[in-house]
């Protein structure tokens, strides 16, 4: 475990050069049809849009004309972004524009004049060729009628509509099943959340006591889910995504102190981070909550002297699960916000997506019991433990990168 500890850092320090601050890459659209008139208001997060920096194409050309991120990734999206009707390109009709509707988030409007309303489709490649795991989640109206709803993979960026059809695109069972498989989706590839669960794995024993704890993740997660949706929460995005990577830190610290019982050395750590994050705060005058730091340096004291205190530690577990899973859930939330549900849709797209959040899990937790127990069965003992040590580097070096590079870039 000692040597586990010092590889904690490395690891860290090697993820500050190569991940992603995003981990989740996705994207949106609305679609408005008037006529022959088809125009598209496309938003993606700030820090998302920088991906396109990576061609040598666009790279080249901010460099050649000295232009902005911002205006680089619209000459990307002209590029990417287009509309056939009868499988004819409908031209502009106004040019690619800024619209500056989302604090934090980079939105485009764009219009085209097709020839005809017939067949049409709205052919999204933006992101798609820089990473597969992208998503992004287009609706297209007609008036205040919602004709699809679709989310949009690798292998299908289109959205095909016909207005003259009307075939009850948006009903029940079509709107229930986009979200499910939206849900699925995001936990799978929402890294953070799932190595959430693999600290929960390694810190857990016993399959009643997991499935205790993961009970309460989920039902921390569905209560913030389902207030945000209906937005009688309003999370800070930024600031959550900050929190879920502090999280998953405390989750390895747990298990650190599960192991050897360093409380000191754990509580020194969080002491020592959060009270340079404080100084860096104050000294550069940066944006992010000195209040918030202080309130996590007082909550983990505070759980881990109780967690020192009190023989039953399996309750505090279920609490703090539950807890933490609330604050995951804000980060569902803001996502589920983010794809546009509105009144018409909520209880389809809560149910849809929580589901298949739920599957996901499931999915994901029952792959690696799996494992551990072909492993058990040929009595591998020490690789299991292997696995549980190399799981704790993984989980503690990422929460710990999540939370710095989300809270201080």
């Amino acid at each position: 475990m000692t040597r586990a500890i010092k590889f904690i850092l490395l690891f860290s320090f090697l993820f500050c050069f190569s991940a992603s601050a995003h981990y989740y890459s996705e994207s949106f659209s609305t679609w408005k049809i008037n006529n022959n008139e088809i125009s598209g208001n496309f938003s993606v997060l700030e820090v998302e849009s920088t991906r396109i920096l990576n061609i040598e194409k666009y790279r080249d050309l901010a460099v050649k004309e000295n232009l902005s991120e911002a205006m680089v990734f619209k000459k990307y999206l002209e590029d990417h972004v287009f509309v056939l009707s009868k499988n004819k390109i409908c031209p502009l009709k106004t040019p690619f524009e800024f619209n500056l509707q989302k604090e934090a988030f980079v939105n485009i409007l764009m219009s085209f004049q097709c020839s005809s309303n017939e067949d049409i489709k709205i052919v999204n490649n933006a992101f798609f060729n820089l990473i597969q795991s992208h998503v992004h989640i287009g609706r297209v109206y007609d008036g205040k009628e919602i004709l699809i709803e679709k989310a949009l993979f690798f292998n299908d960026q289109t959205l095909e509509i016909n207005p003259e059809q009307k075939e009850l695109e948006f009903n029940f069972f079509k709107n229930f099943y986009s979200f499910l498989k939206s849900g699925i989706n995001h936990i799978l590839n929402g890294f953070d959340h799932l190595i959430f669960i693999v600290g929960l794995l390694i810190l857990i024993s016993g399959i009643r006591n997991l499935l205790v704890v993961i009970t309460g993740f989920t039902i921390g997660h569905s209560i913030t889910l389902s207030l945000a949706a209906l937005e009688i929460m309003s999370p800070n995005g930024i600031l959550v995504e900050s929190i879920i990577g502090f999280t998953i830190m405390f989750i390895g610290a747990e298990y650190l102190i599960k192991k050897t019982n360093r409380y000191l050395v754990t509580n020194s750590f969080l002491t020592i981070l959060i009270t340079f994050l404080l100084v860096l705060n104050i000294s550069t005058k940066n944006n992010f909550s000195s209040i918030l730091l202080i309130g996590l340096l007082i909550f983990s004291l505070g759980y881990f002297f109780l967690h020192r205190s009190i023989n039953n530690k399996n309750n505090l577990l279920i609490m703090i699960t539950v807890l933490f899973g609330m604050i995951h859930g804000l980060g569902f939330g803001s996502y589920l916000v983010s794809t546009g549900i509105n009144s018409s849709n909520i209880i389809t797209a809560l149910l849809g997506f929580n589901l298949g959040v739920e599957i996901g899990q499931i999915i994901f937790v029952l792959a690696i019991l799996s494992v551990i127990w072909i492993l058990m069965q040929f009595k591998l003992n020490k690789i299991i433990d292997l696995i549980k040590n190399g799981s704790f580097v993984l989980v503690t070096s990422m929460g710990f990168f999540w939370f710095i590079q989300r809270l201080v870039f």
